[in-house]
């Protein structure tokens, strides 16, 4: 969802980000001469990935989904290779670990490790929802950065950027109720834009749902919307079996989704 391919109004720029002023400070830390390893904590779906990715960009060597593999059995030498990787004088090589509150203590272990091993020019960003879920050696060799917590009009401001004609009232009420999740306000303000849009009767689209006309963004992210409603990975719901689930960057599944479904409504 935090993609231009499938997300026409994404931010481009860390200005575009609600909590910008906090955003900017984290890609300075990023781009110091000597950065320190970071652990990034925040909540869920207030951008801490879109903010790394926009921020740090070609310097991302290796982004892995820590919940997909909490021990790093499957990913222990790509980690080991890129850690070890010289980078060209003044660059960072920059291994990303999102959700890496879901690692398991030996895989700390392992990193803790890396850490004190790896050269000059690598380092790493723990992703975090809970800073408790790490260790200690592991959180004393890093620096630990609180994401922005997002105000209401912050939200609300970028509901209405990125759901374009969505009433005022309804991006308010959404924005007070999310939480601070900003992913989960957008789908909120896509779904109901979509449902706000005549329906066409007989016409069935992806899950057996009304599709309202015209197909647009907004009725691609209302099917996102039900998808993530029944708990599923958006995996689940592919209609390819070779689908590429991992990019340079990192995996975003929802907009790997979206992209395969605006081929097909």
């Amino acid at each position: 969802m935090d993609t231009a391919t499938a997300d026409p109004y994404s931010p481009k720029r860390i200005e575009d980000m609600a909590g910008a002023t906090d955003w900017a400070r984290l890609v300075t830390l990023l781009n110091r001469p000597e950065p320190p390893n970071v652990i990034l904590v925040g909540s869920a779906g207030i951008g801490k990935s879109c903010a790394l990715r926009l921020g740090l960009g070609s310097a991302i060597a290796v982004w892995l989904r820590s919940s997909q593999d909490p021990t790093l059995r499957d990913n222990r030498d790509r980690i080991k290779a890129a850690a070890k990787r010289r980078a060209e004088a003044g660059t960072i090589n920059w291994i990303v670990l999102e959700h890496a509150d879901a690692l398991h203590a030996d895989a700390q272990a392992f990193l803790r490790r890396i850490i004190e091993t790896s050269t000059g020019s690598s380092r790493f960003i723990l992703e975090v929802r809970d800073a408790a879920a790490i260790t200690e050696p592991l959180l004393s060799r890093c620096v630990m950065y609180q994401a922005p917590q997002l105000l209401t009009y912050e939200i609300r401001g970028e509901v209405l950027r990125r759901v374009p004609g969505l009433p005022m009232d309804i991006a308010t009420k959404i924005a007070t109720q999310c939480d601070g999740n900003i992913r989960w306000a957008v789908l909120q303000g896509l779904s109901l834009l979509s449902s706000l849009a005549a329906v066409v009767p007989g016409d069935v689209g992806y899950l057996g749902t009304e599709r309202a006309e015209p197909t647009s963004w907004s009725e691609l992210l209302s099917i996102l919307e039900k998808v993530q409603t029944t708990g599923t990975s958006p995996r689940a719901y592919s209609q390819k079996t070779n689908a590429a689930w991992d990019r340079p960057g990192g995996v975003c599944p929802w907009s790997l989704l979206a992209l395969e479904l605006s081929k097909s409504l």
